[in-house]
């Protein structure tokens, strides 16, 4: 549950600790190579954990999957297995140094220095998400004013969003489509620092409904929910306890996943 943004760029925390790994595994492979004089595959090394990682990832979640293909093409939602993706890895390498064995050396230093990072990073990555849930109404779009701290026994996802935000824009059709099939569970979308219109105007064009869009005029749930940008989804227990949090576009499985886990059953 962290973040890090850069300039005008919000990575999710998982996210940026696998770039910064990866980038690790480059440098150290890549100079020891140098020094050795050997040619060390490098981007195909990484290619091969982040293909391996995604197959895992989508074969995981095939009957999400299953239902919408596309989707697994969409490698900037994340969703990768770590396992997967150390198999991958190994066997490419392993293929390489049947070729050129002095390349094991240059890789598995790379390899330690990656894992190194990956293991250190999210004790570095300031943590997002915090707080409890407000008890003061939000209008809605659409009905009456909802009590957030109000859960009935029930869990609660929060996605944060904004009209003009791209992330935002992508992923709130296949939102709204999980949160109309989930039972269990609710879902609501709190627009940031808009106007009806705004919102309006952007619902048309997507074609989309305004169930469970709250207006939050001041933006207040952004910061009082420790969130760092926009899009963040926050899921709550039914005692109204943070439990996750998920910055930037998030994936139909990862979305539907965390609805689960909160207890809700999506048709």
């Amino acid at each position: 549950m962290s973040a890090v943004q850069i300039g005008p760029l919000l990575f999710d925390g998982a996210r940026f600790a696998a770039i910064v790994a990866a980038l690790a595994f480059a440098v150290v492979a890549g100079l020891l190579a140098r020094r050795r004089g050997v040619d060390v595959p490098v981007f195909a090394l990484i290619v091969a954990w982040v293909v391996a990682a995604r197959i895992g990832f989508v074969a995981a979640n095939w009957e999400t999957f299953a239902q919408h293909p596309p989707d697994a093409f969409a490698l900037w939602q994340g969703g990768f297995s770590v396992r997967a993706g150390t198999i991958g890895f190994v066997f490419v390498a392993v293929l390489a140094a049947l070729t050129r064995p002095r390349i094991v050396g240059p890789v598995v230093a790379g390899t330690a220095m990656a894992a190194l990072v990956g293991a250190v990073a999210p004790f570095l990555i300031p943590s997002e998400g915090g707080g409890r849930l407000p008890d003061t109404p939000f209008s809605a779009y659409e009905g009456p004013p909802v009590v957030l701290a109000d859960r009935g026994g029930q869990g609660l996802a929060v996605n944060l969003w904004a009209t003009w935000c791209p992330p935002c824009r992508r992923e709130m059709p296949m939102m709204m489509d999980v949160a109309g099939r989930a039972e269990g569970v609710d879902v609501v979308f709190a627009n940031q620092a808009e106007t009806p219109p705004q919102i309006a105007a952007f619902l048309e064009d997507m074609g989309l409904s305004g169930d469970g869009v709250i207006l939050d005029p001041e933006g207040d749930l952004l910061g009082g929910l420790g969130a760092m940008g926009l899009p963040t989804t926050l899921f709550f227990d039914a005692s109204g306890s943070l439990v996750a949090a998920h910055t930037g576009e998030i994936s139909r499985a990862a979305f539907t996943s965390r609805l689960q886990d909160l207890g809700g059953d999506i048709r």
